[in-house]
Protein backbone atom coordinates (compact mmCIF):
# COMPACT_ATOMS: atom_id res chain seq x y z
CA UNK A 1 0.00 0.00 0.00
CA UNK A 2 1.53 3.43 -1.08
CA UNK A 3 1.53 6.51 1.17
CA UNK A 4 -1.49 7.90 -1.16
CA UNK A 5 -3.77 4.94 -0.47
CA UNK A 6 -2.88 4.89 3.30
CA UNK A 7 -3.93 8.60 3.75
CA UNK A 8 -6.77 8.10 1.65
CA UNK A 9 -7.94 4.62 4.11
CA UNK A 10 -7.08 6.98 7.16
CA UNK A 11 -9.95 9.43 5.77
CA UNK A 12 -12.66 6.13 5.78
CA UNK A 13 -12.53 6.10 9.80
CA UNK A 14 -16.22 5.58 10.35
CA UNK A 15 -16.48 3.13 7.15
CA UNK A 16 -13.24 0.88 8.47
CA UNK A 17 -14.99 0.85 12.29
CA UNK A 18 -17.98 -0.54 10.12
CA UNK A 19 -16.06 -3.14 8.19
CA UNK A 20 -15.64 -4.62 12.07
CA UNK A 21 -19.16 -5.65 12.17
CA UNK A 22 -19.35 -9.33 13.14
CA UNK A 23 -15.37 -9.56 13.92
CA UNK A 24 -13.84 -10.18 17.01
CA UNK A 25 -10.74 -8.96 18.76
CA UNK A 26 -9.24 -11.71 17.94
CA UNK A 27 -10.16 -11.98 15.03
CA UNK A 28 -8.60 -8.30 14.14
CA UNK A 29 -5.10 -9.65 15.83
CA UNK A 30 -5.02 -12.33 13.30
CA UNK A 31 -5.81 -9.43 10.27
CA UNK A 32 -2.24 -7.99 12.15
CA UNK A 33 -3.92 -5.22 13.85
CA UNK A 34 -2.20 -4.51 17.27
CA UNK A 35 -4.15 -5.70 20.69
CA UNK A 36 -4.86 -2.06 21.23
CA UNK A 37 -5.87 -1.07 18.18
CA UNK A 38 -8.44 -3.97 17.80
CA UNK A 39 -9.95 -3.39 21.00
CA UNK A 40 -10.30 0.45 19.77
CA UNK A 41 -11.90 -0.67 16.78
CA UNK A 42 -14.55 -3.26 18.14
CA UNK A 43 -15.25 -0.17 21.06
CA UNK A 44 -16.18 2.21 17.88
CA UNK A 45 -18.04 -0.30 16.20
CA UNK A 46 -19.97 -0.95 19.57
CA UNK A 47 -20.61 2.87 19.90
CA UNK A 48 -21.52 3.95 16.21
CA UNK A 49 -23.00 0.60 14.63
CA UNK A 50 -24.03 -1.38 18.03
CA UNK A 51 -27.05 -1.63 19.47
CA UNK A 52 -28.65 1.47 21.77
CA UNK A 53 -32.24 3.27 22.33
CA UNK A 54 -30.45 6.43 20.32
CA UNK A 55 -30.19 5.00 16.65
CA UNK A 56 -31.54 8.44 15.05
CA UNK A 57 -28.55 9.78 16.41
CA UNK A 58 -25.77 7.44 16.31
CA UNK A 59 -27.06 7.46 12.30
CA UNK A 60 -26.85 11.54 12.29
CA UNK A 61 -22.93 10.69 13.64
CA UNK A 62 -22.38 8.19 11.56
CA UNK A 63 -23.62 10.48 8.28
CA UNK A 64 -21.79 13.40 10.01
CA UNK A 65 -18.48 11.60 10.56
CA UNK A 66 -18.13 10.32 7.12
CA UNK A 67 -18.86 13.67 5.46
CA UNK A 68 -16.44 15.42 7.95
CA UNK A 69 -13.93 12.46 6.76
CA UNK A 70 -12.85 11.89 10.25
CA UNK A 71 -9.89 9.61 10.69
CA UNK A 72 -9.23 7.10 13.64
CA UNK A 73 -7.79 9.40 15.67
CA UNK A 74 -10.41 11.56 15.45
CA UNK A 75 -12.99 9.48 16.40
CA UNK A 76 -11.11 8.45 19.24
CA UNK A 77 -10.65 11.69 20.54
CA UNK A 78 -14.09 12.47 19.94
CA UNK A 79 -14.58 9.48 22.60
CA UNK A 80 -12.56 10.82 24.56
CA UNK A 81 -14.72 13.54 25.26
CA UNK A 82 -17.81 11.71 25.09
CA UNK A 83 -16.36 9.69 28.06
CA UNK A 84 -16.82 11.88 30.68
CA UNK A 85 -20.27 12.58 30.25
CA UNK A 86 -22.38 10.72 32.82
CA UNK A 87 -25.74 11.35 30.85
CA UNK A 88 -26.05 8.72 27.67
CA UNK A 89 -28.61 11.57 26.28
CA UNK A 90 -25.71 14.55 26.33
CA UNK A 91 -23.02 11.83 25.16
CA UNK A 92 -25.01 11.28 22.16
CA UNK A 93 -25.60 15.10 21.36
CA UNK A 94 -22.06 15.94 22.17
CA UNK A 95 -20.80 12.48 19.95
CA UNK A 96 -23.09 14.31 16.92
CA UNK A 97 -21.92 17.97 17.51
CA UNK A 98 -18.45 16.86 17.24
CA UNK A 99 -18.86 14.30 14.29
CA UNK A 100 -20.30 17.70 12.69
CA UNK A 101 -17.41 19.85 13.33
CA UNK A 102 -13.78 19.94 11.72
CA UNK A 103 -11.63 17.61 12.54
CA UNK A 104 -8.65 20.46 13.42
CA UNK A 105 -11.79 22.34 15.61
CA UNK A 106 -13.38 19.50 17.24
CA UNK A 107 -10.90 19.76 20.84
CA UNK A 108 -11.90 23.60 21.37
CA UNK A 109 -15.44 22.95 20.51
CA UNK A 110 -15.49 19.58 22.63
CA UNK A 111 -13.87 21.37 25.86
CA UNK A 112 -16.47 24.28 25.00
CA UNK A 113 -19.72 21.84 25.52
CA UNK A 114 -17.53 20.36 28.66
CA UNK A 115 -17.27 23.77 30.25
CA UNK A 116 -21.06 24.70 29.54
CA UNK A 117 -22.25 21.26 31.00
CA UNK A 118 -20.11 21.62 34.05
CA UNK A 119 -22.29 22.17 37.04
CA UNK A 120 -21.67 25.44 38.97
CA UNK A 121 -19.14 24.89 42.07
CA UNK A 122 -20.89 25.23 45.47
CA UNK A 123 -19.11 26.63 48.44
CA UNK A 124 -19.54 26.01 51.81
CA UNK A 125 -17.91 26.75 54.82
CA UNK A 126 -14.65 24.58 55.50
CA UNK A 127 -10.72 24.08 56.80
CA UNK A 128 -8.01 22.56 55.49
CA UNK A 129 -4.74 22.18 56.43
CA UNK A 130 -2.16 21.20 54.00
CA UNK A 131 1.51 20.49 55.47
CA UNK A 132 4.68 21.04 53.66
CA UNK A 133 7.91 19.45 53.85
CA UNK A 134 9.94 22.49 54.57
CA UNK A 135 7.97 23.28 57.80
CA UNK A 136 5.47 24.92 56.33
CA UNK A 137 1.68 25.00 56.21
CA UNK A 138 -1.30 25.89 54.30
CA UNK A 139 -4.54 27.06 55.78
CA UNK A 140 -7.55 27.43 53.65
CA UNK A 141 -10.81 28.74 55.22
CA UNK A 142 -14.21 29.11 53.04
CA UNK A 143 -16.13 31.57 54.97
CA UNK A 144 -18.69 34.59 54.95
CA UNK A 145 -17.14 36.84 52.37
CA UNK A 146 -17.23 40.13 54.44
CA UNK A 147 -15.83 38.22 57.79
CA UNK A 148 -12.95 37.45 55.30
CA UNK A 149 -12.22 40.54 53.64
CA UNK A 150 -11.81 41.78 57.55
CA UNK A 151 -9.27 38.56 58.31
CA UNK A 152 -7.34 39.28 55.10
CA UNK A 153 -7.06 43.38 55.51
CA UNK A 154 -5.33 42.38 58.75
CA UNK A 155 -2.38 40.55 57.70
CA UNK A 156 0.67 42.03 56.69
CA UNK A 157 1.69 41.07 53.27
CA UNK A 158 5.65 41.76 54.13
CA UNK A 159 4.62 38.91 56.96
CA UNK A 160 1.89 37.19 55.69
CA UNK A 161 2.72 34.03 58.41
CA UNK A 162 3.47 35.99 61.53
CA UNK A 163 1.18 38.69 61.57
CA UNK A 164 -2.19 36.06 60.43
CA UNK A 165 -0.97 33.69 63.41
CA UNK A 166 -0.67 37.07 65.80
CA UNK A 167 -4.21 38.27 65.03
CA UNK A 168 -5.35 34.73 65.41
CA UNK A 169 -3.65 34.02 68.83
CA UNK A 170 -4.92 37.02 70.15
CA UNK A 171 -1.53 38.77 70.79
CA UNK A 172 -2.74 41.32 68.22
CA UNK A 173 -5.54 44.45 68.43
CA UNK A 174 -8.76 43.73 67.54
CA UNK A 175 -8.99 43.59 63.36
CA UNK A 176 -11.32 46.20 62.09
CA UNK A 177 -14.75 45.33 60.29
CA UNK A 178 -15.13 46.31 56.71
CA UNK A 179 -17.62 49.32 56.47
CA UNK A 180 -20.52 49.45 54.29
CA UNK A 181 -21.34 52.91 52.97
CA UNK A 182 -23.82 53.54 50.51
CA UNK A 183 -22.63 55.62 47.09
CA UNK A 184 -24.55 57.08 45.11
CA UNK A 185 -23.50 58.46 41.84
CA UNK A 186 -24.74 61.72 40.68
CA UNK A 187 -24.37 62.38 36.56
CA UNK A 188 -23.45 66.30 36.02
CA UNK A 189 -25.03 66.69 32.47
CA UNK A 190 -28.48 65.92 34.08
CA UNK A 191 -28.34 68.81 36.28
CA UNK A 192 -26.27 71.38 34.31
CA UNK A 193 -22.94 72.17 34.02
CA UNK A 194 -19.40 73.05 35.30
CA UNK A 195 -18.21 76.79 35.36
CA UNK A 196 -15.33 76.81 37.05
CA UNK A 197 -13.23 75.00 40.06
CA UNK A 198 -13.36 77.65 43.22
CA UNK A 199 -11.69 76.19 45.92
CA UNK A 200 -11.94 72.70 47.00
CA UNK A 201 -15.30 72.77 45.11
CA UNK A 202 -16.83 73.49 41.65
CA UNK A 203 -19.46 75.79 40.52
CA UNK A 204 -21.68 74.24 38.20
CA UNK A 205 -24.91 76.42 36.12
CA UNK A 206 -27.61 74.18 36.91
CA UNK A 207 -30.41 73.55 33.97
CA UNK A 208 -32.52 76.48 35.43
CA UNK A 209 -29.43 78.41 35.10
CA UNK A 210 -28.65 79.11 38.49
CA UNK A 211 -24.89 79.02 39.64
CA UNK A 212 -24.51 76.65 43.05
CA UNK A 213 -21.84 75.05 44.46
CA UNK A 214 -20.78 71.05 43.92
CA UNK A 215 -22.29 70.80 47.67
CA UNK A 216 -25.17 72.77 47.47
CA UNK A 217 -26.43 70.51 44.32
CA UNK A 218 -25.53 67.34 46.16
CA UNK A 219 -27.39 68.96 49.13
CA UNK A 220 -30.51 69.71 47.04
CA UNK A 221 -30.44 66.25 44.74
CA UNK A 222 -29.19 63.31 47.46
CA UNK A 223 -27.91 64.35 51.13
CA UNK A 224 -29.49 61.49 52.46
CA UNK A 225 -27.57 58.88 50.68
CA UNK A 226 -24.28 58.86 52.40
CA UNK A 227 -21.29 59.18 50.03
CA UNK A 228 -22.26 61.27 46.70
CA UNK A 229 -20.08 61.34 43.75
CA UNK A 230 -20.09 63.39 40.82
CA UNK A 231 -19.23 61.75 37.60
CA UNK A 232 -19.75 63.87 34.21
CA UNK A 233 -20.27 61.75 31.13
CA UNK A 234 -17.18 63.79 29.51
CA UNK A 235 -14.94 64.29 31.91
CA UNK A 236 -15.08 61.32 34.24
CA UNK A 237 -15.47 62.08 38.37
CA UNK A 238 -15.47 65.85 39.39
CA UNK A 239 -15.66 65.86 42.96
CA UNK A 240 -16.99 63.62 46.48
CA UNK A 241 -19.00 65.12 48.96
CA UNK A 242 -20.21 64.03 52.37
CA UNK A 243 -20.91 65.77 55.39
CA UNK A 244 -17.49 65.11 56.72
CA UNK A 245 -14.11 66.43 54.97
CA UNK A 246 -12.08 63.87 53.63
CA UNK A 247 -8.25 64.97 52.22
CA UNK A 248 -6.16 62.33 51.64
CA UNK A 249 -8.55 59.74 50.90
CA UNK A 250 -11.02 62.19 48.80
CA UNK A 251 -8.93 60.96 45.65
CA UNK A 252 -9.01 57.01 45.83
CA UNK A 253 -12.86 57.37 47.38
CA UNK A 254 -14.11 59.07 43.87
CA UNK A 255 -11.55 56.78 42.05
CA UNK A 256 -13.48 53.61 43.50
CA UNK A 257 -16.71 55.15 42.53
CA UNK A 258 -15.87 54.74 39.05
CA UNK A 259 -13.88 51.39 39.18
CA UNK A 260 -14.56 49.62 42.35
CA UNK A 261 -11.49 47.19 40.91
CA UNK A 262 -8.16 47.73 38.79
CA UNK A 263 -9.69 49.37 35.90
CA UNK A 264 -7.01 47.36 33.73
CA UNK A 265 -10.23 45.17 31.70
CA UNK A 266 -10.79 41.45 33.53
CA UNK A 267 -8.91 42.41 36.00
CA UNK A 268 -10.70 42.17 39.66
CA UNK A 269 -8.46 43.45 42.26
CA UNK A 270 -10.46 45.47 44.56
CA UNK A 271 -9.62 49.37 44.14
CA UNK A 272 -8.30 49.21 47.80
CA UNK A 273 -5.46 46.98 46.88
CA UNK A 274 -4.46 49.24 44.18
CA UNK A 275 -2.34 52.07 43.20
CA UNK A 276 -2.87 55.68 41.76
CA UNK A 277 -1.24 55.84 38.36
CA UNK A 278 -1.32 58.67 35.95
CA UNK A 279 -2.63 58.51 32.64
CA UNK A 280 -0.74 60.90 31.75
CA UNK A 281 2.74 60.15 33.61
CA UNK A 282 3.67 62.98 35.92
CA UNK A 283 7.58 63.33 34.04
CA UNK A 284 5.85 63.94 31.45
CA UNK A 285 3.60 66.94 32.70
CA UNK A 286 0.39 64.88 33.81
CA UNK A 287 -1.14 66.15 37.17
CA UNK A 288 -2.34 64.89 39.73
CA UNK A 289 -6.26 64.95 39.39
CA UNK A 290 -8.76 63.02 39.30
CA UNK A 291 -9.64 63.12 35.60
CA UNK A 292 -6.04 62.42 34.98
CA UNK A 293 -5.68 59.37 37.58
CA UNK A 294 -7.05 55.79 37.58
CA UNK A 295 -6.80 52.84 40.46
CA UNK A 296 -4.50 50.13 38.86
CA UNK A 297 -3.31 46.94 40.82
CA UNK A 298 0.41 46.66 41.48
CA UNK A 299 0.85 44.18 38.62
CA UNK A 300 -1.26 46.29 35.64
CA UNK A 301 0.47 49.71 37.12
CA UNK A 302 3.80 48.00 36.19
CA UNK A 303 2.93 47.03 32.68
CA UNK A 304 1.01 50.10 31.75
CA UNK A 305 2.75 51.84 28.72
CA UNK A 306 3.38 55.30 30.33
CA UNK A 307 5.92 56.40 28.03
CA UNK A 308 4.85 57.16 24.94
CA UNK A 309 8.17 57.43 22.91
CA UNK A 310 9.04 53.77 24.10
CA UNK A 311 8.62 50.50 22.45
CA UNK A 312 5.07 49.32 22.60
CA UNK A 313 4.80 46.23 25.10
CA UNK A 314 0.66 45.63 26.55
CA UNK A 315 -1.10 48.42 25.81
CA UNK A 316 -1.91 51.26 28.06
CA UNK A 317 -5.03 52.87 29.81
CA UNK A 318 -6.82 56.12 28.59
CA UNK A 319 -9.52 58.43 28.85
CA UNK A 320 -11.32 59.21 26.22
CA UNK A 321 -15.12 61.05 26.35
CA UNK A 322 -14.73 60.21 30.31
CA UNK A 323 -14.75 56.86 30.31
CA UNK A 324 -11.49 54.47 30.56
CA UNK A 325 -10.53 52.51 27.83
CA UNK A 326 -7.90 50.17 27.06
CA UNK A 327 -5.61 51.24 24.21
CA UNK A 328 -3.93 47.93 22.12
CA UNK A 329 0.02 48.67 21.92
CA UNK A 330 -0.24 49.97 18.54
CA UNK A 331 -2.70 52.30 19.48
Amino acid sequence: MGLQEYFAQLGRGVDLVAECSGLSAPDLEKMGASAQDAAELISLHAIYFGTTPYTGKQRLAVDAARRSKHTLTTLRRIESFTRRITGKLDAWNLRVELCTTPPEQVAAVARRRLREMRAPRKYCERAMLRQHPNGLATLTVTANGLDMADAFRTIDQQRPGESFIARMLGKAGPAARTRVTTMAVLRLEDYGTILRGEGEDVMVRTTSGAVVTGAQLVERACADEGLVTIISRAQGPVDLYRFERFASLKQRTMLAAEHPTCAWPGCNTPAERGQFHHLTPWKHGGQTNVANLVTLCNYHNGVNDDDPNAPPRRGRLAREGGTIVWQPPAH
